[in-house]
């Protein structure tokens, strides 16, 4: 999967909280969208609308509220192709969760088929 599929599934699949996506979906989709959000706080901080006080400006809040539910379901879909529920994200709240679920989004499936289905690397 590219950076372009990547980017389109992510937001196709907003509410898509079941199933799995493969490393390359999550992680392509997760530099996509870095990558706008990096050029809105430029394009912010060169028109002078970049909020020193906030960290970010009218764009990028924007940009962050319609991120935020497609960012969620793609995890979901991530720690499930893992093999672990996509709930694992309220760990999000403790030091050490934000460490455990970095390691588990970046390691490989770790079985053809799980609760969540088939593994999308051999549906390709």
């Amino acid at each position: 999967m590219n950076i372009t599929e990547a980017f389109i599934s992510g937001f196709t699949n907003w509410k898509n909280f079941s199933g799995r996506a493969c490393r390359s979906e999550y992680w392509y989709f997760t530099l996509s969208v870095s990558l706008i959000a990096f050029i809105l706080a430029f394009l912010e901080a060169a028109a002078g609308i970049f909020s020193v006080e906030f960290g970010y400006g009218p764009f990028s809040a924007l940009f962050q509220i319609i991120i935020i539910i497609p960012s969620i379901a793609i995890t979901s879909r991530r720690l499930q192709d893992r093999g672990v529920s996509g709930w694992w994200q309220l760990s999000y709240f403790t030091i050490i969760g934000i460490f455990v679920i970095l390691i588990l989004l970046m390691l490989p499936a770790k079985e053809d088929e799980n609760n969540w289905g088939r593994n999308p690397l051999l549906d390709m």
